[in-house]
């Protein structure tokens, strides 16, 4: 997704729009259980932390949006 897209879903549900790189846009949200949730245009994927994120952990669970 781009920018403007990914500011306008995080508004919406309450994440954080963040730039991975390469022009590639991703909504992050922190769950209060600590979960941290990475939606993109392709997937929505769920971590066990950001740490977990930040460290390149596989995912926990992933829903692909083909």
């Amino acid at each position: 997704m781009n920018e403007k897209q990914a500011i306008a879903v995080a508004g919406v549900l309450g994440g954080e729009a963040w730039q991975s790189g390469g022009d590639i846009w991703l909504v992050l949200i922190e769950r209060p259980d600590g979960k941290y949730v990475v939606i993109s245009d392709e997937a929505a994927c769920e971590y066990a932390s950001r740490a977990a994120f930040d460290d390149g952990a596989p995912e926990e669970k992933a829903i692909h949006f083909c």
